[in-house]
């Protein structure tokens, strides 16, 4: 996609992957000549009409095919975000072995908690004629967690709320919907929404009551789906983008994302993308400077 950027009067035009910034992953989909393919399109994008100024293309996973040729052309390629996984063995027990004894029993010393205090019930809305149902229990876990931060959450936003309703639905057709809920005697408490592709499951995003905090209720969902999707042969639990801390109780490896940035060619184009890159950076430290204070 092409889009304008504006920061303290300076413009930027880009060409950016059109999941920026909601998706995690973006790469090209090419099935052969992939470096034929990707030259072709650098030549497209430098004949266009448009005045875009840099072509910045992130989160790029590090074994993307397109990798190896965009970093021979960028003259900027960075690491940019963790992205951790585990692997899924044979049996829940091997899985369960595999993680730090106190993990193991904070899940189990969890499980008996809310098992005496509530009526616990794992429940798979995955299905066409209950996603719709599951998606709006998700939408209000996931912003009841956020605004108790202080965060608008990502659902304020009414757009992204009907494309992640149109996903689903699309994906329960094609048995490509992970959504799944944790309820606490009929109440949700915590909810997970991801999808299934090629015996690998992807955790997008979550959500959970505050009020059932010190049960660790997410960890409990986490468990019970990981155990789910054991049984039925998966090969991989993708946490996707982002380093937080609980990620690392799940015996994770690391994967990283790349971002590739190619300006466009000129002297002045080329100050301008540096000015506008400084500008960018003191803008976010001043926003961080005043957020500490």
């Amino acid at each position: 996609m092409y889009s304008v950027h504006k920061m303290f009067g300076l413009r930027q035009g880009k060409i950016e992957f059109i999941g920026t910034p909601d998706s995690d992953y973006h790469e090209f989909i090419l099935t052969e000549k992939s470096e034929e393919c990707m030259k072709l399109f650098i030549d497209y994008l430098n004949n266009l009409p448009e005045k875009w100024d840099c072509i910045q293309l992130t989160d790029i996973p590090e074994n993307a095919k397109c990798l190896p040729f965009l970093g021979k052309i960028s003259k900027e390629l960075k690491t940019v975000h963790k992205c951790p996984y585990t692997t899924l063995p044979q049996s829940s027990e091997i899985f369960l072995s595999s993680l730090r004894r106190k993990h193991r029993k904070e899940l189990r010393r969890n499980l008996r908690r809310i098992q005496n205090d509530f009526k616990v019930d794992f429940a798979d809305y995955s299905g066409t004629q209950s996603f719709a149902d599951g998606m709006a229990m998700f939408f209000g876990l996931h912003q009841r967690r956020w605004e108790s931060r202080g965060s608008p959450g990502a659902f304020a936003n009414q757009k992204f709320r009907s494309f992640c309703r149109d996903i689903a639905r699309s994906f329960s057709q094609k048995r490509w919907l992970g959504l799944f809920l944790l309820k606490l005697s009929g109440k949700p408490a915590a909810a997970l929404y991801g999808f299934k592709y090629r015996s690998k499951f992807y955790a997008y995003l979550s959500g959970f009551d505050p009020r059932y905090a010190t049960y660790g209720v997410g960890s409990l969902l986490f468990s019970h789906i990981i155990g789910e999707y054991i049984q039925e042969g998966l090969v991989e639990f993708d946490f996707m983008r982002g380093a937080e801390t609980y990620k690392d109780r799940w015996n994770t490896i690391a994967r990283w994302n790349r971002k590739v940035v190619i300006t466009r060619k000129g002297f002045i184009t080329s100050f301008q993308n540096w000015l506008y890159r400084e500008y960018w950076h003191q803008g976010n430290r001043l926003k961080y400077l005043l957020k500490m204070q």
